[in-house]
């Protein structure tokens, strides 16, 4: 449910983008902004399940040093993915590096964030401590 709801949530970010902002984002026709939408959320996907897979390996030893490198990540990747999706996807232009940042930050804001999903799957395996460190 929750990766429906980002994908209509980036849909209507590139809609609105396109029809109100046409000087900072030019999307070509519909079935362009529904290819953007879809790569967008894959990607995302992935990568919420490389931080899942990164939280769960902690108590190993190998999670700490991955985690904080998947934050870091986090905060380069929604911009790479849009300069990929307006490099290689013809029919959508973004135009400018503050675009990238006004575009990147609306969607920050309006994903639904994964966390509550990680505490989920804490909550079902035995990982007491990292979800006490979670709610905190």
């Amino acid at each position: 449910m929750r990766n429906i709801l980002n994908a209509i949530l980036t849909f209507l970010v590139f809609w609105v983008g396109n029809e109100y902002f046409k000087e900072y984002i030019s999307i070509s026709d519909t079935k362009t902004i529904i290819i953007a939408t879809l790569l967008m959320v894959a990607i995302g996907y992935l990568f919420s399940l490389l931080m899942i897979a990164s939280v769960l390996t902690i108590p190993l030893g190998i999670g700490c040093l991955t985690t904080i490198i998947l934050f870091f990540v986090a905060i380069v990747l929604t911009p790479v993915k849009l300069w990929l999706l307006d490099s290689y996807l013809l029919g959508l232009s973004i135009n400018g590096f503050w675009t990238y940042v006004v575009i990147t930050a609306i969607l920050s804001i309006f994903t639904i964030k994964f966390k509550s999903s990680v505490k989920a799957i804490l909550a079902k395996t035995k990982f007491v401590e990292i979800n006490k460190i979670l709610e905190e």
